[in-house]
């Protein structure tokens, strides 16, 4: 079995730049940022390891109040 580590700052970047891109401002919609981002990593074979990858979002889910203070101003 092959063990992934993830690098969580790649991870938050990419999550950080497609929420930007899409207006996804609220918690919901990071959250969903975050799986639709991680789904798309799966299907490229990126992740496999379930139990790493719940972890992996609950700690980007975490960092919600950072990407909230980088949001650009209207």
């Amino acid at each position: 079995m092959e063990n992934l580590t993830f690098d969580l700052d790649e991870l938050y970047g990419a999550v950080k730049e497609r929420a930007l891109s899409e207006g996804a401002y609220t918690p919901e919609e990071w959250s969903d940022v975050i799986d639709m981002t991680l789904q798309d990593r799966e299907e490229f074979g990126e992740v496999h390891d379930d139990e790493e990858l719940s972890a992996v979002k609950e700690q980007l889910k975490a960092r919600f109040e950072e990407f909230k203070s980088e949001i650009p101003e209207a």
